[in-house]
């Protein structure tokens, strides 16, 4: 393929920024015309230039390609990651199955996610209902519109100026993590979780997730008792 040659009223400057449109709407341009390319780099061969643009088409491969590699590990170590994250909710919710006493529930969850997910703290807030009317009274501090509020969302709610207010949640107006209230419940409200953390430290489009899953772990084991009563 020749070098076709315009005549000087044909020819118009064209600036970077049309070029590159030119080709974002034309993705074949380049393949299309590698022999013209190389025609065009090979003009300046005298001054220097002896890079043809077949070699550039190389290099590009190889930065593609290492771009390639980079995202395959990162979903390799997202998989390994969210692989130890499911065998902690197992454990998590195999001993919690196991437990007998009532009692010993919520000490037992607030440790586990102490020692396993350190980056979250919790508190619980209950509903004081037959079958955990035996726990420690400082767990049901919570009004049932908020609880119901937070539970007919179904999903976990960043705690926001407006919950605040309307459920005179003041004690975490100054705190400076991310506070989420996750409904605990399966078949009616029981209560809810506030988790405190640090959004930084959970992959932004999966920070509910993990939060999630435990949520409802720990509903499953507080609705054993409530269902056995």
């Amino acid at each position: 393929m020749g070098l076709r040659k315009k005549n000087n009223a044909e020819i118009k400057d064209l600036s970077k920024d049309e070029v590159i449109d030119y080709l974002i709407e034309n993705p074949n341009f380049i393949n299309d015309n590698v022999d013209l390319l190389n025609q065009l780099f090979s003009l300046n061969k005298n001054e220097g230039n002896v890079i043809s643009f077949e070699d550039i088409r190389i290099k590009s491969l190889i930065n593609e390609n290492n771009s390639l590699k980079a995202k395959i590990s990162e979903i390799i170590n997202n998989a390994e990651a969210n692989e130890i994250i499911q065998n902690k909710l197992y454990k998590f919710a195999n001993e919690l199955i196991s437990k007998k006493d009532i009692n010993e529930l919520p000490s037992f969850i607030v440790e586990f996610i102490k020692k396993e997910f350190p980056t979250l703290n919790i508190e619980l807030g209950l509903l004081n209902i037959k079958g955990l009317d035996n726990l420690d009274q400082k767990y049901f501090n919570y009004n049932i519109d908020l609880i119901n509020e937070v539970f007919l969302q179904k999903n976990p709610i960043l705690l926001t100026n407006k919950y605040i207010k309307t459920y005179g949640l003041g004690k975490f107006k100054d705190e400076k993590c991310s506070i989420v209230m996750c409904p605990l419940g399966l078949d009616f409200p029981t209560g809810i979780m506030f988790i405190k953390y640090n959004s930084m430290m959970i992959e932004k489009n999966h920070q509910f997730d993990l939060l999630s899953s435990l949520a409802q772990t720990v509903s499953f084991a507080f609705n054993q008792f409530i269902q056995g009563q």
